[in-house]
């Protein structure tokens, strides 16, 4: 055998010995082979006993950056597409439906971006907790320098908010690498807080229009419902019909309720009421519920906390476009669809247009809109006519918007009031985000809230400016001189309640009670827990609201009220509810409850024998002086 031929069997010897070994090594223990992937990161999949296969779970958070750098940007890039092969990849192995929204806090000024100082770059993820609300924490670019270290890192902070170790599904790359991740503390965030520069205008209110006038829940939930529920235009909603819904490119509504939560049952009648109107207006849009007495598992990935199942979800390609947890009447729920399906901004054409704008005219919307805010742009690519789409994006389901592209013609923003003796307010500021949601928030309030049909809880009964109510028996002189009034004191809360407008005996009662069966006394004050009453004839002659104030406080209080006592105003609430629902007679909760109510339903947590009322360490003592003030 010549010397060339004793080197070729010796590498044929040698290169079947290599197989060989290969093919020992990848014949591992099928348990290893749990969430291994091959070079190419796909999985590798193996047959599972049906009673193995693990139930799909839901994890919901944000990937939030800023870019100061190039380094930044190539950092966050390897985030994204590694943010996306893990989503990928724990969904088709051990079904954990990872929902990530991305925002780019250079690029869009969304208001979650402008909490916090953008001076410097920083990349966060930030999980939404059922328990504990909103979770940061912060991924390092320097640390982690690599897509198996950033891979190794999310999968490590991931594994914290599911029920199996995710780590074990990671690619065969980041399996030998230590991520570097970690939590910031409450007293970070509150030194990364955006220290404003721009003007904050000191409204007391932050509510929309159309959330004036909503039910509070805390009332509604006393009552019963035992009448049958009709799905109308609804579409009942499986697994399977579920997914297929979600993942639509174009809007898909849904109501996850439970027939044994009271006020889950009152939102699945006004949802079915609204869907009669909506799918005669919108056939292509799907309206839909999915019963989670029926389907609990399914409601899961869903369902965080109790409000959940009076919430309706709007979904668009497997993320929720928009939600709302509010409640008030079937009309209240159409009126948000069509916002949301007209979001961010209507776009108008002509002068036409515009002045059934100006009329308080809409298309798809039935009444005069109270306020309608209308921004005209030279140019559709220009830096204004952005910011403002950015800032209705923000806003979208709340406010109206419009749009006009007008060439050669100057920016301008402004604020339709046609219900308002003052029918426009300009937007004079400088064209920041935070700057014109201000604008926007203030322009659209109206003069004087009308609160004859109801209002809700926070825009009067939980607020620290004075409230004067005005009852109106009809005569328009002292109505027009009560706005001028009101008009000149942006910062006392005026409201208006209608006499007689009312169908409920209890509430003429509690306006007789308060104006101690003396129908001259049609001013009704409320300084924190003091009521006063005042003669409508000599007080409207006043220069301001405040000088009427100093007045009414020369005398006793009609009324000092308690922190066991029902608020007054309360009996409003509770006819607006008799009215859409049927009556029945229920009892008002003390004031203290609905407070504390309101406290926990903002996550935070009370507790009797500590300072601390949950959320930053900082805020404690602002909060318990706070809570001091409200009872």
């Amino acid at each position: 055998m010549t010397f060339v031929m004793q080197v070729m069997m010796y590498l044929s010897y040698l290169s079947f010995f290599i197989l060989f070994i290969e093919t020992v090594v990848k014949a591992e223990c099928p348990r290893k082979k749990i969430g291994r992937f091959s070079d190419q990161n796909e999985a590798t999949e193996f047959a599972k006993a049906p009673g193995l296969v693990p139930s799909e779970t839901r994890i919901s958070c944000i990937y939030m950056y800023n870019c100061k750098s190039e380094s930044d940007e190539f950092f966050s890039n390897d985030m994204l597409i590694v943010l996306d092969e893990i989503t990928r990849r724990l969904k088709q192995e051990i079904r954990v439906n990872l929902i990530i929204e991305k925002i780019n806090c250079g690029e869009d000024e969304q208001l979650k971006c402008l909490q916090y100082s953008l001076q410097e770059s920083f990349h966060w993820l930030i999980i939404n907790d059922p328990k504990n609300g909103d979770i940061i924490y912060e991924i390092a670019a320097r640390l982690n320098h690599n897509k198996a270290i950033i891979e190794a890192s999310l999968l490590n902070v991931l594994s914290q908010y599911s029920t199996h170790d995710l780590t074990v599904y990671c690619s065969k790359e980041a399996d030998k690498e230590v991520g570097f991740i970690r939590r910031l503390s409450d007293e970070e965030l509150v030194e990364k807080q955006h220290k404003s520069k721009v003007t904050k205008f000191k409204n007391p209110i932050l509510r929309s229009p159309l959330e004036l006038n909503l039910i509070e829940p805390l009332i509604l939930e006393r009552r019963s419902f035992d009448e049958q529920l009709n799905w109308h235009q609804l579409k009942r909603l499986n697994e399977n019909a579920l997914d297929d819904a979600i993942s639509k490119d174009r809007l898909t509504f849904i109501l996850f309720w439970n027939i044994e939560n009271i006020i889950s049952k009152h939102t699945f009648y006004l949802w079915a009421e609204a869907s009669k109107t909506l799918i005669l207006r919108h056939s292509t849009v799907i309206f839909a519920a999915l019963a989670c007495h029926e389907f609990s598992e399914l409601c899961d990935d869903y369902i965080i906390k109790p409000s959940d199942y009076h919430t309706i979800f709007a979904f668009k390609q497997n993320n929720i476009f928009g939600k709302t947890k509010e409640l008030r009447d079937a009309n209240y729920y159409i009126d948000w669809v069509q916002l949301l399906i007209l979001s961010p901004a209507q776009e108008i054409h002509s002068n036409d247009e515009l002045k059934q704008i100006k009329a308080g005219k809409l298309e798809l919307f039935d009444e005069i809109k109270p306020a309608i805010t209308v921004g005209i742009f030279d140019d559709r690519n220009g830096n204004e006519a952005k910011i403002f789409m950015q800032m209705a994006e923000n806003l979208k389901g709340r406010y109206h918007f419009v749009y006009l592209i007008k060439k050669s013609h100057s920016n301008a923003i402004y604020t339709i009031r046609a219900l308002e003796k003052r029918k426009r307010i300009d937007f004079t500021g400088i064209y920041e985000i935070q700057e014109l949601t201000n604008f926007v928030v203030r322009s659209s309030l109206p003069t004087v809230i009308d609160i004859s049909n109801g209002f809700t809880s926070d825009i009067l009964t939980h607020q620290m400016q004075p409230l004067i109510l005005f009852i109106d028996n009809g005569n328009q002189v002292e109505k027009f001189k009560f706005t001028k009034l009101c008009s000149k004191s942006p910062y006392i809360i005026c409201t208006t309640i209608i006499l007689n407008s009312s169908k409920s005996k209890i509430v003429n009662e509690m306006i007789n009670s308060l104006q101690s069966n003396d129908h001259s006394k049609r001013l009704i004050i409320f300084l924190r827990e003091k009521i006063y009453a005042l003669d409508i004839k000599n007080s409207l002659e006043s220069g301001d609201l405040l000088q009427l104030i100093a007045v009414a406080t020369i005398n006793e209080p009609i009324r000092i009220l308690d922190i066991g006592d029902v608020h007054p105003l309360r009996y409003i609430q509770l006819a607006q509810i008799n009215e859409i629902f049927g009556e029945q007679i229920i009892e008002i909760p003390f004031e203290v409850q609905i407070i504390q109510r309101s406290y926990l339903d903002k996550n935070d947590k009370m507790d009797e024998n500590s300072a601390d009322y949950g959320g930053c360490p900082v805020m404690a003592k602002v909060r318990q002086a706070a809570m001091k003030d409200e009872l």
